[in-house]
């Protein structure tokens, strides 16, 4: 598993530290979108600077997506779209396209924020001159375990 990891962060330019090594298991047990505090809470012997540098560096290779589900602090998700996605993405297999974004379940109980990766993004049109640079799309209501109680 180690190996496996340490191969995925070389394949998208991370050099594979053991710390780093650490972080991206921990991160791909979250089954929700996550805060720096997840993250802390999950590794409470790895100092909060560590784990941020780290959270940020996989963002800016493309391994994380950021999101703003309105709660006030930012959300992780690991990114998988390269890896089912049909959009073209030209020359660089690990550019997030709009088309390739998916929507962000909130639940306005528990906090948690889900990523629904089967329901992308529908296409909306913006007027001539504009330039969309990112989009957030977050519903709001109750998780399935939240539900139930």
């Amino acid at each position: 598993m180690t190996e496996d990891i340490a191969q995925h962060l070389q394949n998208h330019g991370v050099r594979p530290t053991a710390v780093r090594i650490l972080v991206w298991r921990t991160l791909a047990k979250f089954d929700f979108a996550f805060a720096l505090s997840d993250l802390e809470g999950a590794l409470p012997t790895v100092d909060r600077s560590t784990l941020f540098r780290s959270l940020t560096l996989f963002s800016d290779k493309q391994l994380l997506h950021i999101l703003d589900d309105g709660s006030g602090q930012h959300k992780y998700c690991i990114c998988q779209e390269h890896e089912h996605c049909d959009c073209d993405h030209g020359d660089d297999p690990h550019h997030h396209h709009i088309e390739c974004q998916h929507v962000h379940f909130t639940c306005t109980k528990c906090g948690h924020t889900f990523c629904l990766k089967q329901q992308h993004i529908p296409h909306v049109s913006v007027p001539d001159g504009f330039e969309v640079q990112s989009i957030s799309y977050v519903i709001q209501g109750l998780c399935a375990h939240c539900r139930k109680k």
